[in-house]
């Protein structure tokens, strides 16, 4: 399990370490990446080429119309269950956008 120190705000003081990492090219269908580790519980989405939406779930289905948002050339950390996954999307406009997925552990 992830034991981060927090912040008053809740927001992770720093970073164990680094695990696995899954890299993709988003397209306009959304796309799931491989389930989280049994471990993970928090995981650092970073994004390039173009911003694109994402979802995390059980079996989760992104959309660019009720998904959030992580902007061209931006990184969040974000909290998940173990064994959830996640799935991007771009829109029509967004000529490529590229992702990675890091496991903090």
């Amino acid at each position: 399990m992830s034991t981060f120190q927090l912040d008053p705000n809740q927001v992770a003081l720093g970073v164990g370490s680094m695990g696995t990492t899954q890299a993709a090219t988003v397209t306009t269908s959304s796309v799931q990446m491989t389930a989280f580790g049994a471990n993970t519980t928090l995981i650092r989405i970073a994004c390039a080429n173009g911003h694109c939406h994402f979802a995390i779930g059980a079996n989760p289905t992104a959309s660019i119309t009720t998904s959030p948002l992580i902007g061209n050339n931006q990184s969040e950390i974000i909290a998940v269950t173990p064994g959830q996954k996640i799935a991007f999307i771009k829109d029509a406009a967004v000529t490529t956008s590229t992702v990675t997925v890091t496991e903090l552990i």
